[in-house]
């Protein structure tokens, strides 16, 4: 006890000011109602994609390290290495964001919505521990690469059981706060009907899985190019790679709301509902996610792949502004 509290009296003065910081934001973003919008949408976008990728990113190195085995390709296992590397600090860097924010947000909940969201973080907690080994081991298992491989998919797996609990968790959320709160009950929160607005979003979650790690991952390899000096065909090889991994998962997400819509257009013209304008705009919406597939596969035919920063940057923050309707249509009742 006399050790934790010494802690805790070395740890005082830090936390008192890093409050103080905490207080003046929030009353910078009280005086400025357009800065508060685009902090609100930023604090949402990031960490949903940065989610998203950490999720996916230990399907695609444990992927990219078969491929090292089969094909007998050195290429695969220093993508692999590369991109578990950044696995690991998404994920970290999850922990330690998730964790700031539960010390300013758990007192606003009740004990039931607390224990979820610790639950979830720890949840993350042994998803990132499963993935910092994956990468630790990596010489030490390099003769044993099923071994590594099972160590991979183990992490990944963790890591979408983290996912699917943190997103229950959302909407338990998304209940809590709900101004009609008092009246939901499990099966709003749970729909039992598959047309619920929470199932259409869920069915863009396993490509979003796919898609965003290799997003992050192309982007990655194009800035690790000065700093791990692997040659320049490599890096033209690797990351139309990563970039076909993405355009492949995106192309995927935006056939499926391709139909979404156009069924959702077909029903309100059998019932007499269908506005042209509205469609004129959901017809808009959709040309515009088709973006990151369109600029991927430009990066996936080039010959210099390394020379289209701009490009993947641009594929990327169209691809994590998608989350921002993704979750208000997952959380939505």
């Amino acid at each position: 006890m006399n050790e934790q509290q010494t802690i805790l009296n070395v740890l005082q003065p830090y936390l008192d000011t890093l409050l103080q910081y905490w207080s003046t934001l929030q009353r910078f973003l009280a005086e400025n109602h357009t800065i508060a919008l685009t902090w609100d949408v930023l604090c949402l976008v990031i960490p949903c994609a940065f989610l998203l990728a950490f999720t996916g990113m230990g399907f695609m190195s444990a992927t990219a390290r078969i491929f090292a085995v089969t094909r007998k390709r050195s290429s695969y296992e220093k993508c692999s290495r590369q991109l578990a590397f950044l696995g690991m600090m998404i994920g970290w860097g999850l922990l330690a964001g998730s964790r700031v924010w539960i010390f300013f947000q758990e007192k606003r909940f009740p004990p039931e919505i607390t224990y979820l969201i610790e639950m979830s973080w720890l949840l993350l907690s042994l998803a990132v521990m499963l993935s910092s080994i994956y990468f630790v081991l990596w010489r030490l298992l390099k003769n044993m690469p099923v071994l590594h491989m099972t160590v991979g998919l183990i992490s990944a797996v963790q890591a979408c059981l983290t996912l699917v609990m943190i997103l229950l968790t959302a909407r338990f959320l998304a209940a809590f706060v709900h101004p009609e709160a008092a009246t939901l009950t499990m099966e709003h929160i749970i729909p039992m009907s598959w047309d619920a607005p929470c199932w259409t979003a869920a069915c863009y979650s396993l490509p979003l899985v796919f898609a965003m790690p290799a997003a992050f991952g192309s982007l990655w390899l194009v800035l690790r190019r000065n700093r791990e000096d692997f040659g320049r065909d490599y890096y033209n090889t690797m990351i139309p790679w990563c970039a076909a991994w993405a355009r492949n998962a995106w192309t995927v997400l935006w056939l499926i709301l391709l139909t979404s819509g156009s069924v959702q257009m077909w029903l309100q013209w059998q019932s007499g509902s269908f506005d042209q304008q509205s469609a004129l705009l959901d017809c808009a919406r959709i040309l515009l996610w088709a973006i990151p597939a369109l600029l991927w596969a430009m990066v996936c035919r080039s010959a210099i792949a390394m020379r289209h920063k701009i490009t993947l940057l641009l594929a990327l923050a169209v691809a994590a502004a998608f989350t921002l309707p993704w979750y208000l249509e997952l959380t939505s009742f």
